[in-house]
């Protein structure tokens, strides 16, 4: 392989630079925490410096994503406290299927779905995150994440649902029409 092809320190700053904007919104959407999010990136560019020859250009980006998401699931580490609250997806009937909801909750302005995910515990929102933003498999999710595949599964489908979009109709009422989510 051609050294040309591997990226240098040069390269880390150009996409730190250029992808700050997303990377601040994971970061962020991660952790909760602005000042928690700042120290993480400048972190993140620090690793991504020291070892920046040893990725190829073409892996940057996931490296980078890759680095970050790492350090918030060290500092953070999201666990499963209690699984009562989360039923096996087997047990449970979901209402539509899990691509439509998916597309709904991925739909919304990204704004508007992180304040959703902000409302979740960690281990949800980290789980969401991993599998609906970052492409992650159910199983590389639990591995990162040290819980079980069935566990990761439940806990990604009860957060799709939280982070649904509310839909809303207009109920005429005798005096004053009225917005009703539904």
């Amino acid at each position: 392989m051609l050294r040309q092809d591997r990226c240098t320190q040069n390269d880390y700053v150009r996409l730190f630079a250029d992808s700050a904007e997303p990377f601040r919104w994971l970061c962020y959407t991660l952790t909760g925490d602005e000042e928690l999010s700042e120290k993480i990136l400048s972190a993140a560019f620090a690793q991504s410096l020291k070892g920046a020859d040893c990725v190829f250009r073409d892996w940057m980006v996931s490296w980078a994503r890759r680095i970050i998401i790492q350090a918030c699931i060290s500092l953070l580490r999201p666990t499963v406290h209690s699984l009562e609250g989360y039923d096996c997806p087997r047990s449970r009937e979901f209402s539509g299927g899990i691509s439509d909801q998916l597309e709904l909750a991925l739909g919304q302005p990204s704004d508007a779905l992180q304040q959703r995910l902000l409302h979740l515990s960690a281990l949800p929102r980290f789980i969401f995150v991993l599998r609906a933003l970052e492409g992650y498999s159910r199983h590389e999710t639990a591995l990162l994440l040290d819980i079980g595949d069935r566990a990761c599964e439940s806990i990604f489908i009860s957060a799709l649902e939280a982070v649904q979009p509310k839909l809303y109709v207009l109920r005429p009422a005798a005096t004053d029409p009225q917005l009703v989510a539904i």
